[in-house]
């Protein structure tokens, strides 16, 4: 890509999930493919923008918006949902209880951002799982929610989960012309 492309699209994606679930792994290596094993909480939310071929929809342009997911927060995030296009709802597949908070997060955004369309994203792949990641897979397309595996530490279907993100955001930007 070069710099004076212009994207075709810009989409607002959302990061949403239980605190520690890396939800800011998976953006940093978006972003710059790097990981750290370091964990630093993020403070109300952290936002980046990125160019991204999307198949089938040329150049887009991915606002993506990391919410922190520590319950002291919730009031903060309310706001950021606004004008949301897709949300990648986290949970980590070593931690059993990042499951239980999944439908309270679709809850949550939805508030703000009716109907807007969800990404369910099993994460830390490369670990031993814990949690039963096909449920959670069942569970997501019973709820009409697409489903992605990932893992920032190899970066195993990270820029797929983004471009994903993207298409959904601007299907769903049509869907409401």
């Amino acid at each position: 890509m070069t710099n004076n492309e212009k994207p075709l699209f810009q989409v607002k994606v959302i990061l949403a999930g239980d605190g520690a679930v890396g939800k800011s792994s998976l953006l940093l290596w978006y972003i710059s493919k790097e990981f750290t094993e370091a964990h630093k909480m993020t403070i109300g939310m952290d936002a980046h923008s990125k160019l991204t071929k999307v198949a089938g929809l040329g150049l887009v342009k991915i606002h993506t918006w990391d919410l922190a997911g520590q319950p002291q927060w919730a009031s903060v995030r309310e706001g950021f949902y606004l004008g949301s296009h897709a949300m990648a709802l986290i949970f980590d597949v070593n931690r059993p209880e990042t499951i239980q908070h999944l439908p309270d997060w679709v809850t949550e955004c939805r508030r703000k951002a009716p109907g807007i369309p969800v990404l369910v994203v099993a994460n830390k792949v490369d670990l031993p799982h814990r949690v039963p990641v096909s449920k959670i897979a069942k569970w997501a397309k019973d709820h009409q929610y697409d489903f992605i595996e990932a893992s920032p530490k190899t970066g195993y279907n990270v820029d797929e989960m983004f471009e994903k993100l993207g298409t959904m955001g601007v299907n769903f930007v049509l869907k409401r012309r």
